[in-house]
Protein backbone atom coordinates (compact mmCIF):
# COMPACT_ATOMS: atom_id res chain seq x y z
CA UNK A 1 0.00 0.00 0.00
CA UNK A 2 1.35 3.59 -1.11
CA UNK A 3 2.12 5.94 2.07
CA UNK A 4 1.02 8.84 -0.50
CA UNK A 5 -1.41 10.74 1.65
CA UNK A 6 0.13 10.24 4.57
CA UNK A 7 1.42 14.04 5.47
CA UNK A 8 -1.65 15.32 3.58
CA UNK A 9 -4.23 17.70 5.78
CA UNK A 10 -7.62 16.14 5.97
CA UNK A 11 -11.12 17.64 5.78
CA UNK A 12 -12.31 18.23 9.18
CA UNK A 13 -14.34 16.04 10.86
CA UNK A 14 -14.35 13.55 7.62
CA UNK A 15 -13.47 9.71 8.93
CA UNK A 16 -12.86 7.19 6.60
CA UNK A 17 -11.19 3.67 6.87
CA UNK A 18 -10.86 2.75 3.32
CA UNK A 19 -6.98 2.09 3.80
CA UNK A 20 -7.07 1.21 -0.17
CA UNK A 21 -7.75 4.78 -1.51
CA UNK A 22 -5.36 7.17 -2.28
CA UNK A 23 -7.42 9.89 -0.35
CA UNK A 24 -6.62 8.37 2.70
CA UNK A 25 -4.06 9.31 4.84
CA UNK A 26 -3.78 6.37 7.19
CA UNK A 27 -4.67 7.77 10.02
CA UNK A 28 -8.46 7.24 9.50
CA UNK A 29 -8.66 10.77 7.62
CA UNK A 30 -9.73 11.87 3.97
CA UNK A 31 -7.24 13.92 2.32
CA UNK A 32 -9.18 14.70 -0.82
CA UNK A 33 -10.40 18.26 -1.78
CA UNK A 34 -13.99 17.39 -1.40
CA UNK A 35 -15.67 14.38 -1.24
CA UNK A 36 -18.77 12.73 -3.17
CA UNK A 37 -21.35 10.75 -1.63
CA UNK A 38 -24.42 8.76 -3.42
CA UNK A 39 -27.00 8.00 -4.82
CA UNK A 40 -29.32 10.39 -4.56
CA UNK A 41 -31.80 8.13 -3.40
CA UNK A 42 -29.79 6.24 -1.10
CA UNK A 43 -32.29 5.64 2.12
CA UNK A 44 -29.75 4.16 5.13
CA UNK A 45 -25.71 4.33 4.91
CA UNK A 46 -25.39 0.96 3.50
CA UNK A 47 -26.98 2.25 0.37
CA UNK A 48 -24.62 4.89 -0.15
CA UNK A 49 -21.12 4.95 -1.73
CA UNK A 50 -18.07 7.26 -1.98
CA UNK A 51 -17.72 8.72 -5.41
CA UNK A 52 -14.49 9.88 -4.81
CA UNK A 53 -12.75 6.52 -3.72
CA UNK A 54 -9.73 6.27 -6.23
CA UNK A 55 -7.75 2.76 -5.82
CA UNK A 56 -4.16 3.88 -4.65
CA UNK A 57 -1.51 1.14 -6.40
CA UNK A 58 0.68 -1.10 -3.99
CA UNK A 59 4.43 0.02 -3.84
Amino acid sequence: MSKAGENKQCICDVKCDVESCIHNNHKNGCTAQAIEIGPHFATNSSDTVCNTFEEQSIS
